[in-house]
């Protein structure tokens, strides 16, 4: 039986094993051990084995983060490709609006014109010319 209550070890909680098979727990029991192994300790064939799992555990991991960078790098690339699609998406929009604007405010003006040198025709002209190049942009576009 215990006394002290905080001489038990609560250090580890089991967790889920991982794709390798290992079990995934915090390393706080070891926090206070030696680093360094003397050439008894690696003739020892538990270190042996617990080294080579901690390699074999270490060699997934960075596997496993080799898909993600690469799953990283493709979202990347998408992420830039649709904000460029998205910019000329907007110019395309501010575009389509003063030139729809444009050509509507000429068409009107075209009756009202009198001044001599201007041809209402001619302005008028250019109305429907922008209308029209706004909305098959529109339609081309899409």
């Amino acid at each position: 039986m215990i006394d002290n209550e905080s001489d038990i070890d609560v250090d580890h909680q089991p967790q889920k094993e991982d794709e390798s098979g290992h079990i995934k727990t915090p390393r706080k029991a070891f926090s206070k051990l030696a680093v360094e192994l003397t050439d008894d300790d690696l003739q020892s064939q538990g270190v042996q084995k617990l080294l080579l799992a901690e390699i074999s555990r270490l060699e997934n991991a960075a596997m496993l983060a080799d898909s993600y960078r690469e799953q990283f790098n493709v979202s990347d690339k998408k992420c830039a490709v649709l904000t460029e699609k998205g910019k000329q998406f907007v110019f395309s929009e501010i575009l389509y609006s003063v030139s729809l604007t444009l050509g509507a405010a000429l068409l009107g003006l075209t009756p009202s014109i009198k001044a001599e040198g201007t041809s209402p025709l001619l302005i008028g002209a250019i109305g429907v010319i922008l209308i029209v190049g706004a909305i098959v942009a529109k339609v081309v576009r899409k």
